[in-house]
């Protein structure tokens, strides 16, 4: 294994590893290129203007790298890198085998059908564990290692996304009805044709890690898909440790539907600043994805929103976008059917995104902490930033509130007379210039009650109007309130005459944009 550029993150870091804990991790320095990313836009290419992009996406098919046996173009691919450049964006560079090169169909056997919606070749699907297949992959890595070495845009390129390629760009499993040799067609002189197993699979899926790895560790970035089981990722550990090899994926959603590893993985390696996270969404904010359309249990804009904190939650530095969940920022049109209602929540979404992504291990830098308040269904609990709250008598809520405004997908519901505390990181709070910031508590103006807010000696209180909307109250906060005197608490809340619903706590730095 060649030896691998040392990032700017140092081994030993600690921090929270879970959604309970209350531990804070250490610091380190935030990402220059952090932020949102525009992907999917050539029918949307406006959103790449939008002033919290930061960054794009450089995609290219196998079949259009490599058009005949031993010779690489990557002329298209300088073309895309050329004009992210122009704008001084970063971008994750993606090579996809959806396409993959014609010729190999003459060196490698090959089922007649799909056996991947993300397959895209017509002839089929190619036997991707055989020996032709596998060299043919790693020439095209080897190439585009060499390409690095002369390339001008090369950094622009934040990393490459490690895809395996197998079948289409993510899967790898063959179905047991489809195994069997007999329904492959074998080219004429060509050997080693063997019947997919478990086994044969992840032998692949290891080879290809250790071929990214080798050939591309030293030169740029490798973002690992952080679904890889713990027998693939165990050699690299002390590389994920210390930050020379990052995580991603591109499942991200409002919250876990079973693919726990996932979320733990960042978590455990990224929120922690121990290494770096690219995510994308798996869907789009109304769940279509490759000609599919996913449940949702909660509107368009709350979907959105809560995707966003799940990955701030996470500790993702650059988190990806569609295009077109990003279009109705812009002018509240979606898929040419207009929303006008969302536009402002889709936009104050991911201006709050932009806002905190990629400090979460940054607290004497970031612009604020908060907490928002959910049960869920797995993993479960708050996401929060940088703020923890402590345990308390508030019993969770789920689609509550207009579904148009961003926040009631979850909540949690504070009894009257009963109070909520939370704690913020106290490094961000010794970070705090005297004027200090402001505290800004999301509530459901709902009742005839009150909810007070205390920080040290300031004490304020909101009276509720029964609007039945989602409001939020920006209070002034001193420094040494918010130090919270014996340091058991930073902020507590409590409902005065009657139930309060809660999104969310936070406290926003003097300076910071509030929306």
């Amino acid at each position: 294994m060649i030896s691998i550029v040392p990032s700017r993150f140092a081994a030993g870091l600690f921090g929270a590893l879970a959604f309970g804990g209350l531990a804070f991790g250490a610091a380190v320095e935030p990402h220059p290129n952090r932020g949102l990313y525009s992907i999917w836009y050539s029918s949307q290419p406006e959103t790449l203007d939008l002033p919290y992009i930061v960054g794009g996406q450089a995609i290219k098919q196998w079949a259009d790298l490599a058009p005949a046996p031993g010779r690489f173009d990557f002329t298209a691919l300088d073309q895309d890198l050329a004009a992210l450049k122009k704008r001084g964006f970063p971008t994750t560079v993606q090579i996809n085998g959806n396409r993959k090169p014609e010729w190999l169909f003459e060196r490698v056997p090959y089922h007649p059908q799909k056996l991947s919606h993300q397959t895209g070749d017509a002839k089929g699907t190619l036997m991707y564990w055989h020996p032709a297949h596998r060299e043919a992959y790693r020439d095209l890595l080897r190439a585009f290692s060499e390409y690095l070495d002369s390339s001008p845009y090369r950094d622009t390129i934040l990393g490459i996304r490690l895809n395996f390629n197998a079948l289409g760009t993510e899967h790898t499993a063959v179905s047991e009805s489809q195994r069997s040799l007999d329904q492959w067609i074998v080219p004429p002189g060509v050997e080693g044709a063997v019947e997919w197993s478990v086994a044969v699979g992840e032998a692949y899926r290891a080879d290809v890690i250790q071929w990214f790895v080798e050939l591309l560790g030293g030169k740029t970035r490798v973002f690992v898909r952080n679904n890889i089981s713990e027998v693939l990722r165990k050699p690299y550990l002390d590389l994920f440790e210390t930050g020379q090899l990052c995580w991603f994926h591109t499942s991200s959603e409002a919250q876990s539907r079973g693919n726990d590893l996932q979320y733990t993985t960042f978590l455990e390696y990224c929120r922690t600043g121990k290494t770096l996270a690219y995510a994308e969404s798996w869907a789009s904010a109304w769940g279509h994805h490759g000609g599919k359309t996913d449940d949702r249990f909660c509107s368009p804009p709350q979907w959105n929103y809560w995707r966003l904190l799940n990955d701030l939650h996470c500790g993702v530095s650059f988190i990806a976008v569609y295009a077109n969940d990003l279009g109705v920022a812009i002018d509240g049109v979606y898929q040419r059917q207009a929303y006008p209602q969302y536009q402002a929540e889709f936009d104050k979404a991911f201006r709050f995104a932009s806002r905190y992504a990629g400090y979460h291990a940054s607290p004497a830098q970031s612009p604020g902490a908060w907490a928002a308040f959910r049960e869920g269904d797995r993993l479960k609990g708050d996401y929060d930033f940088l703020m923890k709250r402590l345990p308390d008598e508030t019993q969770p809520a789920v689609t509550i509130g207009p579904d148009e405004q961003r926040f009631g997908a979850w909540a949690r519901i504070l009894p009257a007379g009963a109070s909520m505390r939370l704690k913020a990181d106290p490094a961000f709070l010794a970070s705090l210039p005297p004027s200090g910031a402001s505290v800004n508590v999301t509530y459901l103006d709902e009742g005839e009650g009150a909810l007070a807010v205390r920080f040290g000696v300031e004490r304020h209180e909101i009276a509720l109007g029964g609007s039945g909307r989602w409001k939020v109250a920006s209070l002034p906060a001193s420094a040494a309130a918010l130090a919270g005197g014996d340091g058991a608490e930073t902020i507590v809340l409590e409902a005065r005459g009657a139930s309060v619903a809660l999104h969310m706590a936070e406290i926003l730095r003097e300076g910071a944009p509030f929306e």
